[in-house]
């Protein structure tokens, strides 16, 4: 009877978890649908998307690559530098300020971490009129500092509140066995707190990069010639020839081609990426 028992119960572990696979796998095709489908359309022409949305390209226009990067390289290039400037620059004052916040006492410093969460409740588009006419007062309209001020003031809420919180979870021991030994505040952040924060600075990172290279309103506000505009704008706007008529493969070759840089970024520092993610899951 045990063994019988036992037996029913494996079968309805293995039927639970053979549906939950097969539930997976059907969700996971659906999610890549649209991707499929966007490198489809990149090897087609404009007649045949037109013609014929959902039928396979006959014959593959391989050109829409080489027209897309000749026309958008430019722009990648732009998007690449400002959003790793701009990136490097998050992740280096938010990771200052949350040391600071995390390890220094003063006076009215829960105050002060609080009022600066705070801003985390206010809807970044109610934000975009007061930022573009700060722009326009400042006069760096069509000027790559209105990318790079507002892009590294908006992304120190998120991250200093993610800095904070690990930092503070670090072992006090270390800090204070730095201060005995004559170690400044300064020192302990670059030595002790930034290489124990590498995973949830990477995973900032990311968060910030993937942020700041998919922004679209703000470069198209700000940013008026082409030749300094980012490339998520540059593909919007991108006419193939004289007369204004779109073509539709060699702007999703674009897209495709736009899409580059953020997989490398998360093929590169996935790793890095879960454990920071996942380092408060689990607590010793």
């Amino acid at each position: 009877m045990n063994m019988i028992k036992i037996s029913k119960k494996k079968t309805k572990e293995i039927t639970a978890q053979t549906i939950l696979t097969v539930a997976a796998i059907i969700l996971l095709f659906l999610a890549f649908i649209p991707i499929i489908l966007m490198m489809i359309l990149s090897i087609k022409s404009s007649a045949q998307i037109y013609g014929d949305f959902w039928g396979l390209p006959n014959p593959i226009e391989w050109s829409n690559y080489n027209s897309a990067f000749l026309q958008l390289s430019g722009n990648m290039i732009n998007s690449i530098v400002l959003v790793g400037i701009s990136t490097l620059s998050v992740v280096f004052l938010a990771s200052l300020v949350g040391y600071v916040f995390a390890r220094l006492k003063f006076a009215g410093k829960k105050f002060l971490y609080l009022l600066i969460l705070s801003l985390m409740m206010v809807p970044a588009v109610l934000t975009l009129t007061p930022r573009y006419t700060l722009i326009q007062d400042l006069h760096l309209v069509n000027t790559w500092w209105a990318l790079i001020l507002p892009w590294v003031a908006g992304g120190q809420v998120f991250g200093i509140m993610l800095s904070r919180t690990f930092i503070e979870n670090q072992p006090a021991s270390l800090f204070e066995s730095a201060r005995i030994d004559g170690c400044s505040e300064l020192k302990s952040y670059f030595y002790i707190a930034l290489p124990l924060a590498k995973p949830i600075l990477a995973t900032l990172s990311i968060m910030t990069m993937v942020g700041e290279y998919n922004d679209f309103i703000w470069p198209l506000m700000v940013i008026e010639s082409n030749s300094k505009q980012v490339v998520t704008v540059a593909i919007r706007v991108y006419q193939a020839n004289v007369n204004g008529n779109t073509n539709v493969g060699v702007m999703v070759a674009g897209f495709v081609i736009a899409t580059i840089p953020l997989l490398v970024l998360f093929l590169t520092n996935s790793r890095l990426y879960i454990e920071g993610i996942t380092s408060g899951a689990i607590k010793e």
